[in-house]
Order: C-alpha cells, then sequence, then structure tokens
C-alpha cells in the first residue's frame, strides 16, 4: 500500500507507461514529438506530446519529468482512443467518416428521433424524462441534427455505454455526448480502476467548478496548520509563493457533501490579478498535488497565461460563454463571493475513506454517487490497449443539459458558417451577408482566426483573410461591395496590430490597403487614387494594392481558397497537414475495426 502511495496512486511505474505508449504508437507508425518542456517553478513540470505534424497532442504536468510525461501520453492516449480531437474539433472529410464501414465506432448504432423517444434505457429514460411538460420532445431533438457537421445516414448515430449498477447498455447520440459532456469523463490509466477514478474524479471537479460559478458558492479556505500535515505539498505551495508577489489560497470544495475536490487560487499582488484551478481525487494530498501542478501547466510564473484581472463585482458580458471558457480551458472570470471570508459551508476536513487501493477509491466514488441517487455509465474504448474509457453520470457531469436550446442553435450556426467558408466560390451574397452577421454575434479575440475557427491543422501562413477574422469580415464587406463597412472594419483591425507593435513596413502597407479601400468609398479612379495615396505611400506600393485589391469579385480567387477534402486542387494545400491527421484518423479506424470491445464485458473486469 506504501508503495501505491508513493507512485501517486498510479498503477504502474511512470517509465512503464510513457513506454507501453509509445512502444503502442510506433507499432501504428504514430510518430509523436515532445515539445513545450516548463519547469517553472522546483518540483513543477509539464510538456506537450503531439504528433508530429500535427495539432494532435495533449499536455502533461507532474512533480518530476517522468510523471509529466507519463501524463501527458496517459491522456493522449485518452483523447486519441476516445476520438476527442476529431468529435470535438476537427472536422473530416466524408470519405474519412465513413471509412471502414463505421463513423465513429464499430459498435455504433443508427436511430430515429421516433426511437429515440420511445426508448426506455436508461439514459434516455432518466434525460428525456427530466424534461418540463412544457417542452416538445420531438421539436426539441429536431434541433439537435444540425449539431454535427458530418452527414449521417439517419437522424442520430448512437454508441453504447454501460450502466455500472445493472449492466444495461443505453446507447447514446455522438451528437449529444460531444455537445452536452464534451471531453468530461474521459479517462485513461494503467488499470480500469486507475483510469475511472480519474474520470469520475474529474466529473466531481467539473460540476464544483460549475456551481461555485453559477451558485456564487464560497468556499471555506483550508487552514495552513491543516496544510502543514502535509509537508511535500505544503513546500510545493512555499515554492510557488518565494517566485514572486504571489499568494495561494488553498479551498475545500467540497461542498459540503463530501465531494473530493480541492480549489487553488493564484493571487499576484503586483498586478492584482488571479488564476483559479480546481483538482480531485478523494486522497488530499493527490488531490491538491494535481490542482498545484495543472496550475504550473506550460507556464511560466514569471508571465502566466490566463489570468483574468480582479475587478469586485465585475460585470460579465456573456456569463455563459465565460463558464464554458473555465470549463474547456480554465481561463475565465469568477464571481466576487469566491474570495470572501464568509464561507457558504464550514471546513471540517477531507473525508479519510476505507482502504488505499485504486479498486477500493473507485468503489468509494460509485457509492458516492449512488447515495446521491445518480447511475453510473462508462464505455470502453481501450482498442489500442491501453485502458481508456468515458464516463458519464446522467443529470449529474453534463457541462451542457439536452434543453439548452441557445448553444444547440448557437453550434448549428456555426456548422453552417463552417460550410460556408470552405466554399466562397459559390455562396451568395446574401449568405455572404450571413457570416458578417454570424461574425458580429459572437464575441472573438483579435487575434483570433479562421484556421482556428476551423481547428485546420496549419503550419504555415495562410492568404491573409484566414489569419485574422477582423481581416476575414473585411473581405466579405469588400467582396459585396460595402466599402465604408470594410474600411471601418480594417480600422478596427489596424488599431489592434497597433498596439501591438507590428514591423513598421507592414504597418505602412496595410494603412495603404485601408486607404485604397476608402477611396473605393468615393469612386476616385486609377489616376484620382495614386495621385492622393502618392502623398502619403510609394508609387509601387499603391499600384500593387490596385492591381491585388481593384476587382474586388475576385478577392478570394486572388489569394487561394480553402477546397477542404480536395487537398489536390486546394489553393493553400502547402499550408495545411490535414492529409497527415487523416491519415491518423484512418489508422486508428483500422485498429478499432480489429479490436471490438464488448461494452458488458467492463462490469466482470472490475468485479461488482
Amino acid at each position: 500500500m506504501e508503495s501505491l502511495r508513493k507512485r501517486k496512486y498510479k498503477d504502474d511505474l511512470p517509465k512503464n507507461t510513457i513506454n507501453k505508449i509509445r512502444s503502442t504508437l510506433g507499432k501504428l507508425g504514430i510518430l509523436t514529438v515532445e515539445t513545450n518542456w516548463k519547469n517553472s517553478a522546483d518540483g513543477f513540470y509539464s510538456v506537450r506530446v503531439s504528433v508530429e505534424n500535427t495539432n494532435l497532442g495533449t499536455n502533461g504536468k507532474g512533480t518530476t519529468q517522468e510523471y509529466a510525461l507519463a501524463s501527458a501520453y496517459g491522456e493522449f492516449m485518452e483523447r486519441l482512443q476516445n476520438g476527442a480531437f476529431f468529435k470535438l474539433s476537427m472536422d473530416m472529410s466524408q470519405e474519412a467518416l465513413e471509412y471502414k464501414g463505421f463513423y465513429y465506432a464499430p459498435d455504433e448504432k443508427y436511430i430515429s428521433i421516433e426511437e429515440l423517444l420511445n426508448s426506455t434505457e436508461d439514459w434516455s429514460r432518466i434525460q428525456l424524462g427530466n424534461l418540463s411538460s412544457s417542452i416538445g420532445k420531438k421539436e426539441l431533438l429536431k434541433k439537435w441534427l444540425p449539431v454535427s457537421y458530418e452527414d449521417v445516414p439517419s437522424d442520430f448515430v448512437t454508441l453504447p455505454y454501460v450502466n455500472l449498477r445493472n449492466n444495461k447498455l443505453s446507447y447514446i447520440p455522438i451528437k449529444m455526448i460531444s455537445k452536452m459532456y464534451m471531453s468530461n469523463g474521459m479517462c485513461a490509466g494503467n488499470s480500469v480502476e486507475e483510469a475511472l477514478v480519474q474520470g469520475l474524479s474529474e466529473i466531481f471537479e467539473r460540476v464544483v467548478n460549475k456551481a461555485i460559478v453559477k451558485d456564487k458558492i464560497t468556499p471555506p479556505t483550508i487552514p495552513t496548520k491543516y496544510i502543514q500535515k502535509f509537508p511535500g505539498i505544503y513546500d510545493m505551495i512555499n515554492k510557488i509563493e518565494s517566485s514572486g508577489n504571489f499568494k495561494v489560497i488553498v479551498k475545500d470544495c467540497s461542498l459540503g457533501e463530501d465531494y473530493p475536490v480541492i480549489g487553488v487560487i493564484f493571487l499576484n499582488k503586483d498586478d492584482q490579478t488571479y488564476f483559479v484551478k480546481f483538482g480531485s481525487h478523494p486522497i488530499f494530498e493527490i488531490a491538491i498535488e494535481r490542482t498545484l501542478t495543472e496550475l504550473l501547466q506550460g507556464q511560466d510564473i514569471k508571465n502566466m497565461m490566463g489570468v483574468k484581472d480582479f475587478s469586485y463585482k465585475k460585470k460579465i458580458k456573456d456569463e455563459e460563454q465565460n463558464l464554458i471558457s473555465i470549463l474547456a480551458n480554465g481561463s475565465g472570470f469568477y464571481p466576487s463571493e469566491l474570495f470572501s471570508e464568509n464561507f457558504s459551508y464550514e471546513f471540517n476536513g477531507f473525508a479519510r475513506i476505507k482502504g488505499q487501493s485504486n479498486k477500493e477509491i473507485l468503489d468509494y466514488l460509485i457509492k458516492l454517487l449512488e447515495k446521491k441517487g445518480y447511475e453510473v455509465l462508462v464505455r470502453d474504448v481501450s482498442y489500442l490497449g491501453f485502458s481508456s474509457y468515458h464516463v458519464i453520470v446522467p443529470g449529474f457531469s453534463e457541462i451542457e443539459k439536452i434543453d439548452d436550446v441557445k448553444p444547440i442553435d448557437k453550434y448549428s450556426e456555426y456548422n453552417k458558417m463552417k460550410r460556408y467558408i470552405r466554399n466562397l466560390d459559390n455562396v451568395s451574397n446574401k449568405e455572404l451577408e450571413e457570416m458578417i452577421n454570424y461574425f458580429s454575434s459572437i464575441d472573438y479575440n483579435h487575434e483570433a482566426s479562421i484556421v482556428g475557427l476551423l481547428s485546420l491543422p496549419a503550419k504555415n501562413v495562410f492568404p491573409w483573410y484566414y489569419v485574422n477574422i477582423d481581416l476575414f469580415i473585411t473581405a466579405l464587406y469588400y467582396k459585396i461591395g460595402k466599402f465604408d463597412k470594410a474600411y471601418n472594419q480594417f480600422d478596427r483591425y489596424l488599431n489592434y496590430v497597433k498596439i501591438n507593435s507590428y514591423n513598421k513596413g507592414i504597418m505602412t502597407y496595410y494603412k495603404c490597403v485601408r486607404d485604397y479601400i476608402g477611396t473605393r468609398m468615393d469612386n476616385l479612379d486609377k489616376m484620382d487614387t495614386i495621385t492622393v495615396l502618392s502623398k502619403f505611400y510609394p508609387t509601387i506600393m499603391i499600384k500593387e494594392v490596385i492591381n491585388l485589391f481593384g476587382n474586388e469579385k475576385e478577392i478570394f480567387r486572388r489569394y487561394g481558397q480553402l477546397k477542404c477534402w480536395n487537398c489536390k486542387k486546394c489553393d493553400v494545400k502547402g499550408s495545411c497537414s490535414y492529409h497527415t491527421v487523416e491519415k491518423v484518423y484512418k489508422t486508428l479506424k483500422d485498429s478499432y475495426a480489429l479490436n471490438k470491445i464488448n461494452q458488458q464485458d467492463i462490469k466482470r473486469q472490475l468485479n461488482l
């Protein structure tokens, strides 16, 4: 038992985990690279593992380099075998989706809206049974149809999950799995028990995080005297605080419900910023260690990314999006109540569990959920040979609910915009305006790009309108002849890049483009345009801009366009590595087809 504690409750040594996963990937011909090593403070390590020449990758963290690397590889296998890279972010060609005769897994099943409505399976019964009587169930399910980008042969493609209590299968629509749960509950480990402990712990963590933000809960601060009982943890906190004018506040985030969750607030008193992280595990020192290492994952402690300026009673423009940002990438604004000393419940120590093996810890977590009336549904995706699963707790682990109509509609609109962007040659002016209205309705970062919006595996420079959303909107306005709108949009972009100190020569060229667009507003001919602009810009530059921007109808054709899924004819194929990603995707499907899994074997493996 002591050796398990020394291994941080991992059922194998980190070097064995690393070597096993490297060997598995090597046999598949998948080459990984290890980059972005960070050692921001003594005892805090992080690294990124990714497939060479792609954006398929995950981060890992730990108190040693070995643990950080094992963490990264473990999460990589979790995401790879769950298909998270493809289901949650990247779109694949229809040919790739249909490869090997299945879309997501060999055991998928196609069902209609009527079949889902009439289902008596546990997941459907719980989700549809919890809906308000005022909600039209059939109309709600119809809204879900355009959530997926891909075309499928039925209303829904479903995947089977097994209920650990009764061993019954629930076939859940993949659209709902991806949108409602995202990556929550995806897990991997050296054993089925270790993996499921991780998956359930993450679910508790997300549930608590969501409750603290939405319900403005003030969890109690864990006293320093209590933390001093764990010298290694106390030392980790001291190392962070001694790195600058920093303060670390540790919170008991059990919600008074014995939920095994810890929160850490990192404060920078020099610039009044903060960063909040949550971690979960039934063993206190493991929960807090994970939270602290997660805090510095991929970070430079002297220049922390994702921190937020503290502002008491800050007005949050879009609270829903703020919460999703917190749950998806850990960065967002928290209510002022989090920093209060008027605690919502008392700190009574961390719950002590009987037994210390991962099997006993898993049993504890399942019983905790069952006591509160929840079912635990699990899908085994360990087809590459490394224990990986997705855990769903209906009514508890959802990031979004089945009847959250607003995000469903927004995501459907997002999918439609992606289709337009990939087909710019054939969209009408009305559809171009739809795109403009869409971007006007969303809150995007000035650094955001169309490449990022499409989750394209870009490796070089794309045409200018694909590398920034502001520039793309400029091009849309320009193409439909709304030069005044194009001018204002481009000027907005220039004000942003000016603050970020772009190269002076590039700025001059951008200003010339902006002012040429301005001359189009006044219908100046070529000679008058040159006469006016040559007072400020070189004549050769002006002529180049006129040549490139003269025909607004050709704006996208002149610089090149995406022709997704037809890589040979795509104008920007040299800047995109989609073909490499598709090769990985098909390699995984080859393995999945050969290693089919009986979901009802999980209960036997666990001996529940």
